[in-house]
This record gives C-alpha cells, sequence and structure tokens, in this order.
C-alpha cells in the first residue's frame, strides 16, 4: 500500500510527524521526525494512526535480513486510526471515522500495490508497484506496508480501509485484525481445513498463537501448539491448545505418540528463521518435521515467510544461499499432503473477523503483552525480538 509520507512542494510550510525508521543496522531501530503525508490525488485518505504494532516480518528487517535497495525507511504494516482528511473524490469516508488500515489491498482485478519509501534529500518519496510484476523477492524485501508512523497516507482510501465502530473497547482486537489475524485464519483456510479435524501449528508467536486459536474457534478437535520460549507455550495451554515443547525433540516425533496417524493439518507460521530442536537455525527443518506429522491425504500451509535476496544496504545479513531446501520428496510422495501457502492478502478475510470482533465472538487482542509510547518502538524490537514479550503496540501522543 502507498502509506508513506510525501514532503509538500513548499519545504518551509511542512509539518513533521514522529515515525520507526531501519537504517541498515541490525538489531537496531529509531524513532525520528519526517514529513507529515499530505493529499497527493482525490482517492487519498490521510488517517491519523491511534496505535501500530511491531509485526514478525517487521523482525526480520531487524535482525538485517530483509530490506530494501536503500536505507533508510519506514517501518510497520499494522494499524488502525481516525480519518483526518479525505480527498475529494472519496465517498465512503469522512474526518473521524475509525478505520483499520489493512497490511495490503486489492485494486481492481488481482492488482496489488506495494509501497517503497526511501528518504532522500526531498523527503520520504514514494515508489509504486503495481502488482508483483515478477518482483515478489523485492517487495518483500521491505515491509509491505510502512506506517509506524503519526499519519499515514492511503492511495485509493475508500476500497482500501475497512471502517469500524467509534470507541476504543475492541481496539486492539481490530488491530490484530490488521494483519496478524488476518493471517493466521488464512493459514488455517489454507491447510484445506474442516471442523473436526486436528491441527498441528509450528510457531507459538503471534501469528503461531491466533492460528491455533482461529482453528480452535473454528471447531478443530485437538491442536497442538509448538514452540521453544515457554511463556508462548503457557499462553497456547491457556487458550485450549496442547503444548508441545520443541527443547524436547522432533515435534513429530512427540505428537505421533498422541496421533498414531498424525494430524490431518498443520500450519507453519515461523518461516526461514526456524532453529532446530538443539534450537540452531536450520531453514528446513519445519518443512521437513511437518511432513512427518501431517496424514495421508492432509494439508500442509506455509505461512512464515521464506525469502532470498542479494545483500545490500537494506538488508546487510541476508544472502543468495537461503530458501533453497531439502526436501524429504520420498515421504512427501507416500503421503500426497497439499501444500498451499505464500503471501496472504489480508483484507480479503478481514471484513469477516471485523464482523466476529463487532459482534464479541473473537477476542484476537489478547495476543498483545506490551503497550508502549512511540518513542520506546526500539526497546519493544529488542525485547520482541528476545522473546521477551509476546507482542507490542505503539501508542501515540494523541490516543483518544
Amino acid at each position: 500500500m502507498n502509506s508513506l509520507p510525501i514532503r509538500s512542494n513548499m519545504p518551509d510550510q511542512t509539518l513533521t510527524m514522529k515515525a520507526v525508521l531501519w537504517e541498515g543496522k541490525p538489531y537496531q531501530m529509531v524513532v525520528r521526525e519526517v514529513p507529515r503525508p499530505t493529499i497527493q490525488t482525490p482517492t487519498d485518505v490521510i488517517v491519523r494512526v491511534t496505535t501500530a504494532a511491531i509485526c514478525g516480518t517487521d523482525l526480520h528487517t531487524y535482525h538485517g535480513l530483509f530490506g530494501g535497495s536503500d536505507v533508510p525507511y519506514q517501518m510497520g504494516h499494522e494499524a488502525i486510526g481516525i480519518v483526518d482528511q479525505v480527498g475529494s473524490s472519496v465517498k465512503t469516508l469522512k474526518k473521524g471515522d475509525r478505520v483499520i488500515i489493512p497490511d495490503g489491498y486489492r485494486i481492481g482485478d488481482q492488482n496489488f500495490i506495494y509501497g517503497e519509501g526511501n528518504l532522500s534529500e526531498e523527503g520520504f518519496e514514494l515508489q509504486s508497484l503495481g502488482g508483483c510484476q515478477g518482483k515478489c523477492p523485492p517487495c518483500l524485501s521491505r515491509s509491505l506496508l510502512t506506517i509506524s508512523a503519526e499519519y499515514v497516507r492511503v492511495v485509493d482510501g475508500d476500497s482500501a480501509l475497512f471502517s469500524i465502530p467509534q470507541g476504543i473497547e475492541h481496539e486492539l482486537d481490530y488491530l490484530a485484525c490488521a494483519d496478524i489475524f488476518a493471517t493466521a485464519w488464512t493459514s488455517i483456510t489454507q491447510t484445506g481445513f474442516q471442523p473436526g479435524d486436528s491441527v498441528a501449528v509450528y510457531g507459538a508467536g503471534p501469528v503461531g498463537l491466533l492460528a491455533a486459536y482461529s482453528a480452535l474457534f473454528r471447531g478443530a478437535i485437538r491442536v497442538y501448539s509448538i514452540d521453544h520460549v515457554e511463556a508462548r507455550l503457557v499462553r497456547a495451554e491457556s487458550i485450549g491448545a496442547i503444548p508441545i515443547d520443541l527443547r524436547k525433540g522432533d515435534p513429530s516425533t512427540q505428537i505421533l505418540k498422541l496421533e498414531a496417524s498424525g494430524v490431518q493439518r498443520v500450519s507453519d507460521c515461523v518461516g526461514f528463521e526456524c532453529v532446530n530442536p538443539q534450537l540452531k537455525p536450520q531453514e528446513g527443518y519445519i518443512i521437513n518435521d511437518a511432513l512427518k506429522l501431517v496424514t495421508i491425504g492432509g494439508g500442509f500451509a506455509i505461512t512464515g515467510v521464506y525469502a532470498s535476496n542479494p545483500k545490500n544496504k537494506g538488508g546487510p545479513l541476508q544472502g543468495p544461499q537461503w530458501a533453497t531446501i531439502p526436501l524429504d520428496i520420498a515421504t512427501y510422495w507416500l503421503k500426497g499432503p497439499t501444500i498451499n501457502g505464500g503471501i496472504i492478502f489480508t483484507s480479503q478475510a478481514e471484513p469477516t473477523l471485523k464482523d466476529l470482533v463487532t459482534a464479541g465472538r473473537v477476542q484476537p487482542g489478547f495476543v498483545f503483552d506490551h503497550i508502549v509510547h512511540i518513542d520506546q518502538a526500539p526497546e519493544a524490537y529488542r525485547l520482541f525480538s528476545e522473546h521477551k514479550i509476546q507482542k507490542a503496540a505503539i501508542k501515540f501522543e494523541h490516543w483518544p
């Protein structure tokens, strides 16, 4: 989504705002003053952000594994806020409306817009990529949206933004819908899930935890939640999942003692930064362990990110050796599971989940356990990276 601030044509009158930036240094985020966005086209909407969140995908950038052609650039792709200005052609939104800013959205027929915002002498400048154009790795090399800021510009606001009720009672529940809940929900769908299925979810971070939550809500008979962080396993058990400690050995071995034929559905909510039971990085570990665990004819969704790009200033620790995974093709051939996954465009699930929150049927905001002011965002990144918190929300000074 094109949601980066653009400097006004009159620099002496430019207003500024705070934003979280990545400057190309692994394990460092900063908060800087940057130009505030302005209306550029008749379909634009300027949103005053009330809360944003730090996503696991953002950590790939924080770790120096994702990046772009240049630095610095603005971070974040999960937020909700209040409409501050609308372009002359905007029909469905008005100043004061509360909205979810989704992580990626559809424009026209299968056309998706990604934003890149490099900080130059002229401030933040947009580069729009209409559709993937065969450039998915570059698209993935920076956050799909960049909205950890006090204000954002949203192109084609009528079709991009989702209105939510006034009030802040379910603020964090709606914030979860901006990305992680929709991603988790879609991951379970991509496994081919049916009520009564047994499910295993690799990862009990925010997305993995909400994938387990989604499966249980949708009628799974049993859900196994796999992780190596004790606090995450405790949280998974608290929502009704069966915790599986990776440190105790291969999850497939542990679960097959309880499910002799395996589980019908498996979701990988970790991706390329996964580790093995010795807690050593092993990129193909989950995929091959999942093949051992899934039943004959079952379903497996690869939701965690797998990507490879050449090293550059925006991703100094990335390398082209990644994303080449030895696959146990014999086990795959014998079992014939369906493997699904890839980039999830959350706007497809968002209307349903927003309505479930509004109706009080789901409360996905339970994953947030750390709320900070934007000035504390760099420290929140560190805590999240070190697995000391489950999920951080960024609160702004103009919190209603």
